[in-house]
């Protein structure tokens, strides 16, 4: 390996954090009533059955941002289903990052892929505990 940090090329930053959560809409109210976060996108996800909303500070549509994600199933309604906890970092070269983390041995969760909206690369790894981190290259984002 070469001398000096192997990442140094690659840029990155905080993308978004994902909780999930019982009541959506008594999370909303918290985070934009108490925190005072705005809503930046509602949507459902009919095949994952889940409702997520994205919220932050400010107007920067780059900005890092909370994503409030809860189980539509009647049964999840009471209590937080482990849904897909995970913190998202952005990097400038995708394929790069996940050359020297196959190198490391770091585990992937899910391989280097073409995103499902087009619009960049994605891949899944676990830190040493095992949390789930997305890593993307987000393109026209």
């Amino acid at each position: 390996m070469a001398a000096g940090n192997p990442v140094d090329a690659i840029s990155f930053r905080f993308h978004h954090t994902m909780l999930p959560v019982a009541d959506l809409d008594r999370a909303v109210d918290f985070y934009t009533r108490l925190l005072g976060m705005t809503v930046k996108e509602r949507h459902a996800n009919a095949a994952r059955k889940t409702e997520v909303a994205l919220l932050g500070y400010g107007n920067d549509p780059t900005a890092p941002f909370l994503e409030l994600t809860a189980a539509t199933d009647t049964a999840a309604r009471t209590e937080v289903a482990p849904l897909n906890t995970h913190v998202a970092i952005d990097a400038s070269d995708l394929r790069a990052l996940c050359t020297v983390l196959e190198n490391e041995g770091v585990r992937f969760l899910r391989a280097f892929k073409e995103r499902s909206d087009g619009k960049g690369f994605s891949a899944w790894v676990a830190d040493p505990d095992g949390n789930p981190l997305e890593l993307a290259e987000r393109h026209g984002a």
